[in-house]
């Protein structure tokens, strides 16, 4: 990779890989990380929760949601403020949220409070998601912007590994209050790190701070492809929150006790980092789109082999793996074609809308699964019932065209 020192010039995409560049990309990345763990900790201590409070997993289900029900109040409302204000400042309002409403979560005394708490975290998360990735969008040179998009979204399942093999250590210690403070804690030192390694206006964004409507995130062209990317984020949300909100519960019901399904989780976790990393590299030479459909066609076939076939331990923990390398690799391809869909004028804006929107399904998988689960469905089915969503996204994801 050549590292340039030379800046780009404003309003233009730079040519090569400058110094700043790089730190920025590479800083957006352990944001994505500091987000998996605070959204993938709820997930964690959930069997520790529902047994505490008594609550069923139908019942629980409400706090997954409330997150995700915040996560896209984040994307719709709070991140395009990020193209009038500065990126900089709404991710540390961002991170100063969470890291609020997290130490407020852990001394809930009910799902509803925690319900509550949850939802603010996810309005933080929400924001940070779409910022970041407008981001790692301008500051790449345009030949690896598919690639320095998809690769911070690596940062995600890093964190969420993380915070599971941490949860299944601190769990059974110290109780669930005090892991969720730790997170918090790692947020909040996130806040001085952005003042220093983000600038305040970013090398080669555009001076002109203007309000951005919905109909220019639609004009000409945009608007069939902004339609299908929305589609292929509910579905894609919708699949993907199930797992990471029940991950550790379907871990369960596979036949695990509840440390190893924590375990199972995080190594699900870390084939979510290896399908994004590898889809980052494959972006840079293959049609990105490509790789999005047939990852998540693929994710529909292995739902069906966890849920329908009978492993002893090391058979589900390869499952897993191979979970988490094709339904996170081909969702988290939509933030680089998202990208790609969009000019950088509208770019933070236009990604916030197609993750914002897409909360509808992150916030109805959960919900769906925990019915599922407590309907006592056979794993075969709920799975299956997911499958559909799955296919809709790569179908979707398939027509999509860039401008």
């Amino acid at each position: 990779m050549h590292v340039a020192s030379a800046p780009a010039e404003a309003g233009s995409a730079p040519q090569d890989w400058t110094r700043q560049a790089a730190l920025i990309v590479a800083f957006c990345f352990v944001l994505n990380m500091v987000d998996g763990m605070d959204v993938l900790v709820l997930s964690y201590v959930a069997p520790a929760l529902q047994r505490t409070w008594a609550a069923s997993p139908a019942e629980f289900s409400i706090a997954f949601s409330a997150g995700l029900a915040g996560m896209a109040v984040g994307g719709l409302v709070i991140a395009p403020m990020a193209d009038r204000f500065g990126r900089r400042r709404m991710v540390v309002f961002s991170l100063l949220l969470m890291t609020v409403a997290i130490i407020a979560s852990s001394m809930a005394a009910s799902v509803a409070e925690l319900s509550g708490f949850r939802f603010f975290v996810g309005i933080g998360i929400g924001t940070v998601l779409a910022c970041i990735a407008a981001i790692a969008a301008r500051v790449a040179p345009d030949k690896h912007r598919n690639f320095a998009v998809g690769v911070l979204q690596a940062g995600y399942p890093i964190g969420a590994m993380i915070s599971g093999f941490v949860t299944a250590w601190a769990l059974p210690r110290f109780g669930w209050q005090h892991v969720m403070i730790g997170t918090a804690t790692v947020s909040a030192l996130c806040v001085p790190l952005v003042l220093t390694i983000l600038p305040a206006r970013l090398p080669g964004t555009l001076a002109a701070a203007q309000k951005i409507s919905l109909g220019e995130i639609v004009a000409g062209e945009r608007k069939r492809s902004s339609i299908l990317l929305w589609i292929s984020t509910i579905c894609g949300f919708m699949a993907l929150y199930f797992i990471t909100s029940w991950i550790a519960k379907l871990a369960i019901e596979a036949g695990l006790p509840e440390t190893q399904a924590i375990i199972a989780s995080a190594i699900y976790n870390f084939g979510a980092f290896s399908g994004t990393f590898a889809m980052s590299l494959a972006g840079t030479r293959y049609d990105i789109r490509k790789i999005s459909w047939i990852l998540l066609a693929l994710t529909a076939v292995i739902f069906l082999i966890f849920g329908g076939i009978t492993m002893p331990l090391a058979g589900v923990l390869v499952t897993a793996y191979l979970m988490g390398v094709a339904l996170q690799g081909g969702f988290n391809a939509l933030y680089p074609i998202a990208a790609r869909v969009y000019p950088d004028e509208i770019r933070a804006t236009g990604i916030g809308w197609a993750m914002g929107i897409g909360r509808i399904g992150a916030f109805t998988g959960p919900l769906i699964g925990g019915w599922a689960l407590a309907a006592h469905l056979p794993l075969v089915a709920v799975f299956g019932i997911f499958c559909i969503p799955l296919l809709i996204a790569a179908a979707s994801v398939r027509t999509i065209r860039f401008a």
